[in-house]
């Protein structure tokens, strides 16, 4: 007996949404550059289909969590800035900073791995310094903020790498009027702040994920990555 292969479910994307969603959520973030978030494979939607309509749409960066992905956009020609923010330990930052990819970092073992690439490779890796401001999910904690900061600049100062960002997570951006909104936005001010006293020349601040590009203008500052 032959089994049919019929599939069960059929998706149907429809990309010029994607697209005027973007153009929508731009218009929202006002003077701020819109990140389009394409992880997970553009949330089920393709990751490089997705990423071109939002690209269509006015998104100057796309997002995405791991390498593998911002390296997937990269071979399938898509270009404008593309930021990845996860990784391990040993992870393959020749390939990214060759593909021109901006990296997250969130400890100083992390800036010496990718410092170590930039040597290798002869290409300065563009640094986004993520502060843990209350989600817990990820982040420099308050703490070891400081040292952070000065370990990236020691490493700026030497040509490896450039501090181009500081950024953060909401815990509860969906939830408008929440008392974390506000506790997470002194701390990010108090973060973005400690790091320009130390010396650090920033091209973006960025903190508003989808909910807060919609609802908290002042989380805009100059990017917003709505997913």
């Amino acid at each position: 007996m032959t089994v049919p292969t019929v599939p069960h479910a059929e998706v149907t994307v429809d990309l010029s949404a994607i697209r005027d969603n973007v153009a929508r959520l731009a218009q929202a973030a006002g003077s701020a550059a819109t990140m389009a978030v394409v992880k997970a494979d553009g949330y089920g939607h393709g990751l490089v289909p997705a990423a071109q309509a939002a690209r269509a749409g006015g998104a100057r960066w796309l997002g995405t969590a791991v390498l593998a992905e911002a390296i997937a956009l990269r071979e399938a020609g898509v270009d404008g800035r593309v930021l990845a923010w996860l990784a391990a330990p040993g992870e393959d930052y020749d390939t990214a900073l060759t593909a021109d990819i901006d990296l997250a970092a969130y400890a100083t073992w992390q800036l010496d791995e990718i410092a170590a690439a930039a040597r290798r490779t002869g290409v300065e890796a563009r640094i986004h310094l993520k502060a843990d401001t209350g989600l817990g999910r990820g982040g420099v904690m308050p703490a070891d903020w400081q040292d952070t900061v000065e370990h990236a600049l020691a490493l700026e100062s030497h040509g490896t790498v450039r501090l181009v960002g500081v950024w953060t997570h909401f815990a509860y951006a969906d939830a408008p009027g929440h008392p974390t909104i506000a506790a997470q936005l002194d701390t990010f001010g108090d973060a973005v702040a400690r790091a320009e006293k130390a010396g650090a020349d920033l091209e973006v601040r960025h903190a508003a994920n989808s909910a807060a590009t919609l609802t908290l203008p002042d989380a805009h500052f100059d990017l917003v990555r709505p997913g």
